[in-house]
């Protein structure tokens, strides 16, 4: 509902690059829901009446790692209050986009014209970027980088992650151990071994499920700063959702006592 109240609000052409802050908010909610689904057990019958049971803590990692970066990319864009700053950001990480689509091996002319206008629409993106005083705020060397598309230039996941609230040594944890699943690492492969159990599939499997639900509480706080409409969905919504949100929205110094040395 916070985000469907935005719906049917003009926005000039100007404007329209607002509109993936929509877009970024959807996608999360997905990524969230799609751990949701995936933590359930599956069954696989085949027709011998053999079956396989498991708990795929795997993928709901996967996932839930992409929706903390989801999440991460759109504090960094929308959260400064200049929207000249937000513009920026956005123009960066769309160029970012485009540059990555440009190094793809077309094979159909369709692919080929795409590739003709994306290298348009990079062309002018890079002049847009060029234009504003915010590449000055970066170093030569990183300025000549975020124009060929790495726009993840003077900050890491972590460094925003703090920014965004959430407990910097949490985040190193969970993203690490998030990482090592995407990435096949030794210590995933070791863990996917070791839990034969569907109770220790289910344990992994939670982790996923309960930062995907932080991510969720940070988003809905964070989007409800951003839009006054999405602010008004909240504070009119049910006692038990705002607690949720408000238990679930844990901030940094919540969490700070369980690290102490």
């Amino acid at each position: 509902m916070m985000i469907e109240v935005q719906e049917g609000q003009a926005l000039s052409a100007d404007d329209a690059w607002i509109n993936h802050a929509q877009i970024l908010a959807v996608k999360l909610f997905k990524q969230a829901c799609s751990v949701r689904v995936v933590v359930n057990t599956t069954q696989l019958d085949f027709q011998d009446g053999k079956q396989i049971v498991f708990v795929d803590h795997c993928s709901a990692t996967i996932l839930a790692r992409a929706c903390l970066e989801t999440f991460i990319v759109f504090h960094w864009i929308f959260q400064s209050k200049d929207p000249a700053l937000r513009r920026f950001r956005h123009g960066v990480w769309r160029l970012g986009g485009l540059m990555d689509r440009l190094k793809l091996h077309p094979s159909t002319e369709q692919a080929r014209a795409t590739l003709q206008t994306t290298r348009l629409q990079a062309a002018e993106q890079i002049a847009e970027i060029e234009a504003s005083p915010y590449l000055g705020d970066y170093k030569p060397e990183q300025a000549k980088r975020l124009l060929k598309g790495e726009w993840r230039v003077g900050w890491s996941w972590t460094d925003e992650a703090v920014r965004a609230g959430f407990n910097k040594k949490y985040f190193q944890n969970v993203y690490s151990h998030f990482c090592g699943y995407a990435h096949s690492s030794y210590i995933s492969s070791m863990q996917m071994g070791e839990a034969q159990s569907m109770e220790d599939q289910r344990m992994l499997a939670l982790v996923a499920l309960q930062t995907s639900v932080h991510v969720m509480a940070r988003t809905v706080a964070f989007y409800a700063e951003l839009f006054p409409r999405g602010r008004a969905v909240l504070e009119s919504a049910p006692a038990e959702a705002q607690n949720a949100a408000y238990l679930w929205g844990f901030t940094s110094e919540d969490m700070e006592h369980l690290f102490d040395e």
